[in-house]
């Protein structure tokens, strides 16, 4: 594009007649605006990168938006009641005040002195709840906000723990103030099976390594079939019983390591009946056949701090 703008250039300025300074200077400012264009693709580029960056870190911050709007909406309502019944008591008390000025009996006055008084202590009372409430309020804006980085710390850890295995059958997620690791039955399973495969026990000692590492998160693990009835021969009857054998087999994997205490360790088998796809489809079924380590991280001493103890 830039020869051929240099080629319409040199025969405008060959039929004018126009200097060589001149052609030069011309020459000069033409290259200078191609410079300027091929600054301005890359800036859009830059530009559409950053916006792919925000638009993936928007959805979480939305849910961790979400969750502290849900933790405080009752406290909200009672704090705005309390507003509204303080105001009216405000009022009635203005309302007491003008009426024993220009009230004459002294009997008035004496019913007008007690209500007045009785207004008073009211309203300080419901102040002292107001600031309590207030109080009670910023605790729980101030724990929901702990609990959100204690959570992203803990799942940027599992990630790094497991960033061998990430994309091959396995995944970490955020999910219900809880870091969910979930395994795709070919990583762990053969079909129908509950003996851990090889592959499988090397994530899980990945993961053991990192509960010896992190001894204050507690665990559960779920396993999940799809909703096709189970049909193998053995002790199983049934898709209950195949989720609960898959997940005490993952919980017999990890205490292995015999620097984990099985006091942390829950497990629980869901059968077909938490499907993340609900659809009938092998797609589906595929991807509801899994093992779930949900990871959990202590929260007694951050609620200790937020009671002031």
């Amino acid at each position: 594009m830039r020869k051929i703008l240099y080629f319409f250039l040199s025969a405008s300025l060959f039929c004018s007649c126009v200097p060589k300074k001149k052609f030069v200077e011309l020459s000069e400012e033409l290259d200078d605006c191609y410079k300027s264009k091929q600054a301005g693709i890359k800036t859009m580029a830059e530009n559409k990168q950053t916006i792919a960056d925000l638009e993936s870190n928007k959805k979480y911050l939305q849910d961790a938006i979400d969750a502290l709007a849900k933790d405080t909406l009752a406290k909200g309502k009672l704090l705005s009641q309390n507003k509204s019944d303080l105001e009216s008591l405000r009022n009635l008390n203005k309302k007491l005040a003008d009426q024993l000025k220009n009230s004459r009996s002294e009997s008035e006055v004496k019913a007008l002195l007690s209500q007045l008084q009785s207004m008073q202590n009211k309203l300080a009372s419901r102040e002292d709840s107001l600031s309590a409430k207030e109080k009670e309020m910023q605790k729980l804006t101030a724990m929901v906000n702990r609990q959100d980085s204690l959570m992203k710390n803990l799942k940027k850890k599992v990630s790094d723990a497991l960033t061998n295995f990430e994309g091959k059958g396995l995944s970490v997620v955020n999910k219900n103030g809880r870091v969910y690791v979930s395994m795709d039955e070919k990583l762990l399973f053969k079909s129908g099976s509950y003996d851990v495969d090889s592959k499988g026990i090397q994530a899980l000692n990945s993961i053991g390594d990192f509960l010896v590492e992190n001894k204050d998160i507690h665990v559960v693990i779920e396993g999940h079939t799809d909703n096709v009835p189970y049909t193998g021969n053995g002790y199983l009857l049934d898709n209950w019983d195949l989720s609960v054998k898959r997940a005490t087999a993952i919980v017999r994997a990890l205490i292995g390591n015999k620097n984990i205490d099985p006091a942390r360790i829950t497990a629980s088998g869901r059968a077909e009946y938490v499907p993340l796809d609900p659809a009938d489809t092998k797609e589906a079924r595929q991807k509801n056949r899994r093992t779930e380590i949900i990871l959990s991280p202590n929260m007694d001493e951050l609620m200790k701090a937020l009671s002031g103890e």
